[in-house]
């Protein structure tokens, strides 16, 4: 079988040796498409060094009051508002279907594109090109997604040049990669298509279709603020989400509600301005928030975000004179 070699990479301080990048016909077969489309697709891409060297220096490299500082602001808490306001119709729709809440799907797409103002303006054919083929750190997973964007070009009728995302492939309001896109992705307005792009009913719905099939649990707590009195305690972050909230307790970590001794939970520390780390255990519904992006910076902005804009749609209705009285959330 034919594979295309990648010669050695020097990319900023990063080495990256000699490797081989998944074959056409692996690629293709994974996605379920002819080889020729994989290799037109190819032959039609363009390797962007700039991307390679973005990849080495995410948003999720800084400490939290840096990157909190990139999207905790009133500019964008003022529009998740007003994106709820507008769409308030098709958010509450969305729940009912899904059992996602509003100011969750407002976030997510509040962070990923400031509520699709910002959906990237990279050719995703060239992102997933230069990742899946000349990026051996993750060709295996970029690879796969460049196939499924072929898939998923050939079924919407795409041309390529014309689908535009960010510098990793991802694409739409909600910024979905392919694979993403053709598994949970909904037509929520009726029309036919799922077009995550202009569509605000169909991203509202895909980003909560996303969080049901990922595990949300509706009505369930998502992240409390933790007391963490020893560095024993503190010592727990390491464990990931192998604790159970009994394992929290016993270790002298406390938060404002009970937790069930049972539930799965993960101790987070949070890097703050002052040199002191900030405590937090996040839930399921956190750990479904991180399904999305895994990083725990993202997941508590989007959280934290939430938070704000549920609190100041609230505060606007009231005073329209609409008493709204929030479900509580179980822990």
């Amino acid at each position: 079988m034919f594979k295309k070699l990648i010669t050695a990479l020097t990319v900023g301080s990063l080495c990256v040796s000699a490797t081989a990048a998944p074959s056409v016909e692996e690629v293709a077969s994974f996605a379920g498409v002819p080889a020729d489309a994989v290799r037109k697709a190819i032959s039609e891409a363009t390797l962007q060094q700039s991307i390679i060297d973005t990849m080495q220096k995410p948003y999720e490299g800084k400490p939290w009051w840096q990157y909190r500082k990139l999207f905790i602001t009133t500019s964008r808490i003022n529009a998740g508002v007003r994106f709820y306001l507008e769409h308030e119709k098709t958010l509450t729709r969305a729940e009912k279907t899904y059992g996602v809440p509003p100011e969750i799907v407002c976030a997510i797409i509040g962070v990923e594109t400031f509520y699709g103002r910002n959906m990237g303006t990279w050719k995703v054919l060239d992102a997933l090109y230069t990742l899946g083929f000349h990026y051996p750190p993750r060709e295996s997973y970029f690879s796969k997604e460049f196939g499924q964007f072929v898939k998923l070009a050939t079924r919407e009728g795409w041309d390529y040049d014309t689908i535009k995302g960010s510098y990793a492939g991802a694409m739409g309001m909600g910024q979905f990669m392919p694979t993403s896109y053709l598994e949970y992705a909904v037509d929520f307005d009726g029309d036919g298509h799922v077009n995550l792009f202009e569509s605000i009913e169909d991203a509202i719905g895909s980003v909560a279709s996303y969080f049901r099939a990922h595990g949300w649990k509706q009505g369930h707590g998502i992240f409390y603020p933790a007391y963490v009195k020893t560095p024993e305690a503190a010592a727990l972050t390491g464990q990931e989400w192998n604790l159970t909230g009994y394992d929290l307790v016993r270790s002298g970590v406390s938060t404002k509600v009970n937790l069930d001794p049972d539930e799965r939970v993960r101790l987070f520390a949070y890097a703050m301005e002052d040199g002191s780390d900030s405590y937090g255990v996040g839930l399921d519904n956190f750990y479904t928030i991180m399904r999305y992006n895994k990083s725990p910076l993202y997941a508590r902005a989007v959280y934290e975000l939430s938070e704000f804009i549920r609190t100041e749609h609230d505060k606007v209705l009231l005073e329209q004179g609409i008493v709204v009285h929030p479900e509580g959330r179980r822990p």
